[in-house]
């Protein structure tokens, strides 16, 4: 955006001379989450090796074969805080949300900080569905092995009632720290694609990008495989077009592909 690809109208408000009028920073996602953290027993309190376990299932209104809840459980929190000197967190997630956020220049300098609005459960249904999810990481907590590991809660209990437990998530939504999207793919025919399936930057030749922000939604998984996957098909891609020593720079590798 500081180069002028982006909005033209929010890039001359900031005077940066136009390059391509491109919806860069508009379709922000991320995986909005709740934490519950408890205090394990004395005789559970190890913390190494950490445990974990993530598991993925269909929220009510999940269209067949879409796994949009997901529940983790680690020991990823500072056992100095758990009065009994050792603690586990279930983690409540919605893995495919309907809001988007955005991300916005407020000045030039690259020292200022960019405008990041996640816009989390701007789409009704991302609300009733992380509801949804936490009811059951209750469920979860309060039964059997679980339940007979835990000496007490640290994080309040999540709220019973259904516009308490609305309030609760509102005032405590989090994020799994998977920013995606603010450069999607998509169809010469799509307003709100950047790049096309391969990272080119629609008119502007030679210049691709290749990370997470391509991804025309955030997929319902952490980020970090399927960027490296994205990242591999499109260095090979290229690959057979430029010369190698032009990948090497690209891909920061010392082999030719």
């Amino acid at each position: 955006m500081r180069s002028g690809i982006g909005p033209s109208a929010q890039l001359r408000s900031l005077d940066i001379p136009v390059v391509a009028d491109l919806p860069v920073g508009a379709r922000l996602q991320d995986h909005p989450l709740i934490y519950s953290v408890y205090a394990l027993k004395a005789e559970h309190k190890a913390m190494l090796p950490a445990a974990g376990a993530l598991v993925w299932t269909g929220s009510k209104s999940a269209t067949a074969g879409n796994l949009d809840l997901q529940i983790s459980a680690t020991h990823f929190f500072d056992p100095t805080h758990s009065p009994t000197g050792g603690a586990i967190v279930l983690a409540s997630a919605l893995v495919l949300p309907r809001s988007f956020g955005s991300l916005r220049l407020v000045s030039r300098d690259p020292r200022v900080a960019p405008c990041i609005h996640y816009n989390f459960l701007d789409d009704p249904s991302d609300l009733e569905r992380l509801m949804e999810v936490a009811r059951l990481t209750s469920l979860i907590a309060s039964s059997e092995p679980f339940a007979g590991l835990i000496d007490s809660e640290i994080t309040p209990p999540l709220p019973r009632d259904d516009a308490q437990l609305r309030k609760y998530i509102i005032e405590n939504v989090s994020t799994y720290a998977h920013p995606t999207s603010t450069v999607p793919m998509g169809r010469d025919d799509d307003p709100t694609a950047v790049v096309d399936a391969w990272g080119a930057v629609r008119g502007i030749r030679d210049l691709h990008v290749v990370d997470a922000s391509i991804f025309p939604d955030v997929p319902s998984v952490p980020t970090n495989v399927t960027t490296v996957m994205v990242a591999e098909r499109i260095a090979a891609r290229l690959g057979k077009t430029l010369p190698s020593v032009q990948i090497k720079q690209f891909a920061g590798v010392d082999h030719d592909y």
